[in-house]
């Protein structure tokens, strides 16, 4: 399953896992709200602003995989006795490195990604596809630095630059 191929690199040592569970979905716009509604039934109970947090990173995973991948995709939840990581698995092979959208406004969901989980990343496979991941504390969120979803200048489409 999705999250089986990323729990080594994802969990921290010593992270006993609770639970896990796996829903497929196909890449369709409308499955983000079932994405979300099965992570909040499977979820464990978490702090308001924990959860708010892993609604909000489970539907930009999920977001992206639909407009990016456009392949059926596996969204995985992971329960652990210090943490909830969230996995989905996808068969595109393209990285967000590889910019293929570089006018298309937008980009900012793996940057908000980043500022809010206490980690994430998105690992390729030998055999097809990636999975995106992010992991969240079972306690409290670590405070997140002013723009720190924000995106450096060089990634900005030249039509979004602040001019003078």
């Amino acid at each position: 399953m999705s999250c089986q191929r990323v729990l080594s690199s994802a969990l921290q040592a010593g992270d006993a896992v609770q639970a896990t569970y796996h829903v497929r979905l196909e890449p369709l716009p409308r499955l983000v709200r079932e994405a979300r509604e099965f992570v909040a039934g499977h979820a464990p109970s978490l702090p308001p602003e924990i959860h708010d947090a892993l609604l909000l990173l489970t539907s930009e995973l999920v977001t992206n995989a639909v407009l990016h991948a456009r392949t059926p995709l596996v969204l995985g939840l992971t329960v652990t006795d210090d943490s909830v990581l969230v996995t989905v698995h996808d068969l595109n092979l393209t990285r967000p490195e590889q910019q293929p959208y570089v006018q298309r406004e937008g980009g900012w969901g793996l940057l908000l990604v980043r500022a809010l989980a206490g980690e994430s990343a998105m690992e390729p496979h030998d055999e097809g596809g990636k999975t995106a991941w992010f992991r969240l504390p079972r306690g409290a969120l670590a405070p997140v630095e002013d723009d720190a979803a924000a995106r450096p200048p060089g990634q900005i489409a030249p039509d979004m630059e602040e001019t003078g």
